[in-house]
């Protein structure tokens, strides 16, 4: 026999705070019969969820981001079987509301992973066994803000010892481990050269399948040592006032089906689909679309493996995105004895401390030094040529 689950990316309530379990229900509806066809369903919350009043917003760089009770509603429609919480949005409004979401969740009976009371809660692995296969799930996201430490409730920031350490640990109870990440560059078709290292790195330590998002858009995915990574998925439910590409309401669910008669032999299926707006309903893509879909995320999946060209397509990349963040990284005397925190440096430590964007930072310094730009701009606009455009044929 087979295991099919289902790995859906970011769902956020931010815009959407009136969703319950009844419009969830009619959000869903098309993509009902997907849903109920797995054998489990994993999805990431990417917001705490509390009533007004309880917790407050972080100090941090970006939008904090908070829904509402009633949210959970959508969760429990989807038939989500857990809840992925390592993300960079999960401690927006502190440990209070990360507490009320947690006790939510618990109520409703849906496990989470990925976050908790502290940093040994937060790296606790999600057990399950269905039809006789056993399976640990761990989540982890990069280092942005709201993560755990020590006593500290918030996310499972990334480390890798301490992951190795837990796959190793799983590995011993679980037929298979698979590792949920939270990361890389937001609108990026590919993967940085780092994010494939980091991820591969994963699988060297004995993880069965990486499955990752984040980013906002599709990215790509490959089989190393015949172990699935898949890059990112896109946004599941994420309305938002001004979505800035047509990437940002397209994306594909992973299926991950695991046969039981063969072992260690997982094999993905990407199911793409669309979030329209002004329906309010999730779709799967079908005919032409679909078909054009999947052949673009065929298109940069094809690039993943070959490493001189994901770097210049990265470096590219640096042109479009990095050089706008350059200007972040100044640290003035008064930053090292401060009366008050000065606003300056949440962005700064962020481009510092998130894996993401210190690479980032990192290779467009390099790209400076090296005299590199002016190149580097050619490899921009192909870049641009592999953006996600929506199919505008029938």
């Amino acid at each position: 026999m087979s295991l099919k689950i289902l790995f859906c990316g970011d769902v956020c309530f931010k815009v959407q705070p009136e969703v319950d379990r009844e419009a969830a229900k009619r959000i869903l509806a098309p993509m009902r019969d997907i849903l109920c066809a797995a054998d489990l369903r994993v999805m990431n919350l990417e917001c705490p969820l509390a009533p007004e009043g309880v917790g407050a917003p972080i100090y941090k760089s970006g939008p904090n981001i908070i829904g509402r009770p009633r949210n959970v509603g959508f969760l429990e429609a989807a038939g989500c079987d857990v809840a992925v919480l390592a993300n960079n949005h999960i401690g927006d409004y502190g440990g209070d509301a990360l507490s009320y979401t947690l006790d939510l969740l618990g109520e409703h009976s849906i496990p989470y992973v990925g976050a908790g009371e502290n940093l040994d809660e937060a790296y606790s692995a999600y057990r399950v066994v269905r039809g006789g296969v056993s399976l640990s799930i761990v989540a982890v996201c990069e280092n942005e803000f709201g993560t755990a430490s020590g006593d500290r409730a918030g996310a499972a920031g990334f480390d890798l010892e301490r992951l190795g350490d837990k796959i190793e640990e799983e590995k011993e109870v679980s037929d298979y481990v698979i590792v949920v990440f939270h990361g890389g560059c937001e609108y990026n078709p590919l993967p940085s050269p780092l994010c494939r290292e980091r991820y591969r790195t994963l699988v060297r330590l004995g993880a069965d399948a990486v499955i990752a998002g984040h980013t906002h858009c599709m990215q790509g995915y490959e089989y190393y040592h015949d172990r699935p990574i898949v890059y990112s998925l896109g946004n599941f439910l994420f309305k938002w006032d001004k979505p800035s590409r047509p990437s940002w309401y397209h994306g594909y669910i992973a299926q991950l089906t695991i046969d039981a008669e063969s072992p260690r032999q997982l094999m993905v299926r990407p199911i793409p689909y669309v979030f329209d707006p002004d329906k309010n309903e999730i779709s799967p893509l079908a005919g032409d679309k679909l078909e054009h879909t999947l052949r673009y995320i065929e298109r940069i999946s094809l690039v993943i493996p070959d490493m001189d060209e994901l770097t210049r397509y990265y470096k590219g990349w640096c042109i479009i995105s990095g050089l706008n963040y350059i200007k972040s990284l100044v640290a003035k005397p008064e930053y090292l004895a401060p009366s008050d925190t000065p606003p300056e440096v949440a962005p700064l430590r962020n481009l510092l401390c998130c894996e993401a964007h210190n690479e980032l930072m990192r290779t467009t310094l390099e790209l400076i030094y090296n005299g590199e730009l002016e190149l580097a701009r050619v490899w921009a606009g192909e870049l641009e040529g592999l953006y996600y455009k929506e199919p505008s044929c029938n």
